[in-house]
């Protein structure tokens, strides 16, 4: 309940000002008499600023209603400055402390105070942005930024340090301050009123420097609603009320207290104590001490006081303007409007502050203005920085809604605001600049505003530069003045080395690019080519290579201006284009533009020059690319040389191969035995045979190209096995090329293994059975390879059993495997092919002769032996039946070649064969039991019940060739 009623109770004693207005901690509070400053910035959530409500129109309705703090209100000075737009106000506070009959006579005076500042309107009065609010503690109201009063600028202006320096005060601050208060006692006499209770603390300094009347708790009337005098009130000192809600004896005018005359006069006598005050360190010319007989007394020496020591000091035009001041009678003193024009203000910096004002520069003539705006350029360096800040800048900058006088306004701005820091500019002067990037008439204040650039450049940051300032630049770009558009040109080099890389390519370059296509102006497009230039060094390669080289093809000019600009642009590219741009684009360029009919000698030697440079680092460049490029390829044959797929397409003994480079086998260090057959898989290096074809029709398949090699240790019989291949040419000589062992095909099904190759198309499916060398013999091998070139097939290697065989029929005995003239069957079956051979020397090798096995041992191999070894069975004793399983050979089965032969084996026989090898040639002619004819086709389907199919079958349910 206690936390309930205590939220409660601070809303309810929060203010308006509280909940619109943030108090700024980091300035510290100012003390004005019986308030508290405080600095504050309006919330952004809240709404418009207050305005007081609307009073009379006239300053002389303001009459005693305003000197009672009656009902009627004046809106203030709708001109003040309120934190350059930001809401930046000061919070005026005074607490209430007193109680009984003393806090109501507090709070009475207060309340007048800051009423009759709400209800008065000047420029020389103190602007009120909130009315006074009271609370049970407090009463607070909003005026415009003070930075400072009187008394405290005096105080500071003795002293040293950074923050006195913001408020120290200047003789011609000092003498446009008095001018200023005596203008304001003007506007209150001239409405029929005295301030009555004028001294330092009734002055306050506002943000801009200008002097503001304060403190009206003492604003008297002098005549009352009616047309009667308002009665007088004795000046007494009550030491129970607050120092500042009495009247300060020390500024209280002798008539006044002596004469009990209340006049204007008392206002001016006052005014001279603050002019002495102000050039005395604060102190005013006699202290009274709350005592009229001190002040009597004081009073009397005024006749002599000018004789001082303390009078001499001030200076003879300050003690002359105080002897017309501080006068026992009122008679010889100046009235506001006189003292204006006293001597003492004779002054040139006065007399431009003055001119400055709005009201004296609203009314005078446009040759007045400018010729005042010419001069003052030469008046500025005779002012104090902080005064140009605070009195000259504000004025000038308010000057620029007459777009007719800124070419004469902005080189006064542009001295002033060097003085300034990047802050100050960038929050003050910036702003105000920015509305006149865009306006193109007169063209002078673009001109102008461009060659500042490096003034912008220096007072504010990158960020804000490239946001507030490069609008400038692109609006100068698009504008029709000529003129205006090179000098936004001639300052491209400076922006390049401030923006952004990426500003430049995506924003900066293509608007220039624009420009360049567009312009018709030599002069602009010649700065167009000078901005280029300066831009390559931050443009990337990509951006150069695809956007300016084809904008500088499409020049068609040949003025030399342009062309050598354009040279020097090209020069500048050659160190970041590549050499394609270059060779493509840019040299042919050059000897165009060489070509031109105005160019000079040695602008054509120019051209020359620059296109022989290029040409050579050309081919410099390129030269040494094909140089690289060789040599990677060198290296990636060598690589690819010694790798395995080239050890297995080298062929030739010792180690070396068709291409003259080392197998692999010499590689690891096995060269001697060049003797062992080696898989080729390069059909590319199997060398053609003598005839005609078979070189061709090798060259477009490849039958070894095979992933799955198995090693030469995997033969069954041992050794390295070799492919015989005969050449197609006819001729007596075979080409020895090594074969590798082709990938079995699927296993065919029972019953249908006589046609597993019959009409097959494909190669895969047929199988390659490699011959490995007899036992004790030379190790050289021969291929048998028949030729596929009209067919676009391979056809199956034959694999030889371990002994030597008999022929086959209708082959002759001889060296050279050639059907004999008997078998007319298988020569009709050849057709257009061209005719199988086989060769080699005598004494090279073991001789084969391959036949087939008798329809009864269908399943086994039966090979006949010419020299020794064991035999078991056989016509001659010397025929071993091998049962074939996993370890031995394949059975070969009767199929239909590819290429129409008539048995799907085939083998060399070196040798002449004796009478019972003849005999079984013949018998092997007529084709064994269930055969007919000279091609392998049974002439009826195999029986699956029976003896010798049975057996098959079963010796193909232990070997698959084709797994």
């Amino acid at each position: 309940m206690a936390s309930f009623l205590s939220t409660a109770a601070s809303y309810l004693g929060r203010t308006t000002l509280a909940s619109n207005y943030t108090v700024d901690s980091s300035s510290p509070p100012l003390q004005c008499g019986n308030w508290r400053i405080t600095r504050a910035v309006r919330n952004s959530s809240s709404s418009a600023l207050s305005s007081a409500a609307a009073s009379s129109s006239s300053t002389g309705a303001a009459g005693p209603s305003a000197a009672g703090g009656g009902s009627q209100t004046m809106v203030n000075n709708p001109s003040a400055d309120l934190g350059a737009g930001k809401g930046v106000v000061s919070i005026w506070e005074a607490k209430l402390e007193a109680r009984g009959s003393a806090r109501q006579l507090v709070v009475e005076m207060l309340k007048k105070e800051a009423s009759t500042l709400t209800r008065l309107r000047h420029p020389c009065i103190l602007s009120v942005v909130e009315p006074v609010e009271e609370t049970r503690g407090a009463l607070t109201f909003a005026t415009e930024p003070v930075v400072a009063s009187l008394h405290q600028a005096v105080l500071a202006s003795e002293s040293a340090g950074r923050a006195s320096a913001e408020v120290a005060l200047d003789e011609v601050e000092i003498q446009k301050g008095l001018l200023q208060v005596a203008r304001g006692l003007e506007f209150l006499h001239q409405a029929g009123m005295v301030h009555g209770n004028l001294d330092s603390n009734a002055i306050v300094i506002n943000a801009k420097g200008d002097w503001k009347l304060c403190s009206f708790g003492f604003l008297t009337p002098l005549k009352q609603p009616d047309g009667t005098l308002t009665p007088y009130r004795h000046p007494d000192y009550d030491p129970t009320l607050p120092p500042s809600l009495s009247v300060n004896f020390d500024y209280l005018a002798p008539e006044y207290a002596l004469d009990e005359k209340r006049e204007p006069a008392n206002d001016l006598y006052s005014l001279g104590c603050v002019v002495f005050a102000v050039h005395s360190r604060g102190s005013p010319p006699f202290r009274n001490r709350n005592s009229l007989t001190n002040l009597r007394s004081n009073v009397d020496g005024l006749s002599t006081a000018a004789e001082s020591a303390d009078w001499r000091r001030l200076g003879k035009d300050v003690v002359e303007l105080l002897s017309s001041l501080l006068t026992r009678f009122p008679g010889s003193r100046y009235t506001a409007v006189s003292f204006q024009k006293a001597g003492y203000f004779n002054n040139i910096l006065v007399s431009t502050l003055k001119f400055l004002e709005r009201e004296s520069f609203s009314g005078r003539t446009k040759e007045e203005r400018v010729q005042f705006l010419k001069g003052l350029l030469g008046v500025l360096p005779q002012f104090s920085d902080r005064l140009l800040r605070r009195k000259v800048l504000p004025a000038l900058l308010e000057l620029m809604s007459d777009r007719s006088l800124l070419p004469f306004i902005l080189p006064n701005v542009f001295h002033i605001a060097k003085t300034l820091s990047s802050i100050e500019f960038s929050s003050s002067v910036l702003p105000r600049l920015q509305p006149l990037f865009t306006v193109q008439d007169p063209p002078q204040t673009q001109l102008m505003l461009l060659d500042q650039i490096e003034l912008f450049v220096s007072k504010t940051s990158p960020p804000v530069f490239r946001e507030g300032v490069t609008p400038l630049l692109y609006s100068s770009l698009e504008t029709e003045q000529a003129q205006v558009q090179e000098r936004a040109l001639q300052k491209v080099p400076r922006l390049c080395e401030v923006l952004e890389y990426s500003h430049v390519k995506e924003v900066l370059f293509p608007k220039i690019a624009v420009l360049f296509s567009k312009t018709k102006i030599l002069s602009v497009k010649v700065n167009t080519l000078i901005s280029f230039h300066h831009m390559i060094p931050i443009l990337d390669k990509h951006t150069l290579t695809e956007k300016l080289v084809p904008l500088l093809s499409r020049i068609k000019t040949r003025e030399p201006s342009v062309m050598i600009a354009t040279l020097a642009v090209h020069e500048s590219l050659a160190s970041k284009v590549d050499r394609e741009t270059l060779a493509i684009h840019i040299i042919p360029q050059l000897w165009i533009m060489s070509m031109g009919p105005l160019l000079s000698a040695d602008q054509f030697e120019k051209f020359v020059r620059a296109a022989r440079e290029m040409g050579d680092k050309v081919a410099k460049e390129h030269l040494a690319h094909l140089k690289e490029m060789k040599r990677m390829q060198e290296h990636s044959e060598s690589y690819a040389g010694n790798g395995p797929d080239d050890a297995l397409g080298s062929t030739g003994g010792g180690g070396g191969s068709s291409s003259g480079d080392v197998d692999f086998a010499t590689l690891v260090g096995s060269g001697k035995d060049s003797g062992t057959g080696v898989v080729a898989r390069d059909v590319g290096k199997v060398p053609a045979s003598n005839g005609t074809g078979s070189g061709n029709g090798m060259a477009s398949f490849d039958p070894f190209a095979f992933d799955d090699l198995p090693p030469a240790s995997s033969s069954p019989m041992g050794g390295t096995p070799a492919a015989l291949t005969p050449a197609h040419t006819g001729s007596g000589t075979a080409s020895i090329t090594p074969a590798p062992y082709l990938r079995p095909g699927p296993r065919p099904s029972a019953g249908s293994a006589s046609n597993s190759f019959a009409g097959s198309s494909s190669t895969a499916s047929l199988p390659t059975l490699a011959a490995p060398p007899l036992g004790g013999g030379a190790k050289a091998s021969t291929g048998l390879t028949p030729a596929i070139r009209s067919a676009g097939l391979s056809s199956p290697s034959l694999t030889p059993s371990r002994s030597a065989a008999t022929p086959p029929p209708g082959w002759t005995s001889g060296g050279t495997l050639v059907p004999s003239s008997a078998s007319s069957a298988s020569r009709s079956n050849l057709g257009a092919s061209a005719p199988i051979t086989a060769s080699a020397s005598p004494g090279t090798g073991p001789n084969y002769n391959i036949s087939l096995p008798p329809a009864s041992n269908f399943g086994q191999l039966t090979s006949t032996n010419n020299g020794s070894g064991s035999s078991s069975g056989g016509p001659n004793g010397g025929s071993t039946a091998l049962m074939m399983n996993g370890s031995g050979l394949p059975p070969l089965l009767p199929q239909t070649s590819s290429l129409n032969l008539t048995s799907p084996q085939a083998q060399t026989s070196l040798y002449t064969p004796n009478p019972q090898q003849q005999q079984q040639q013949q018998q092997q002619q007529q084709g064994p039991p269930g055969w007919g004819g000279s091609v392998l086709q049974p002439s009826k389907p195999a029986n699956k019940a029976g003896g010798t199919a049975a057996g098959s079958q079963g010796q193909w349910g232990e070997f698959d060739p084709f797994a």
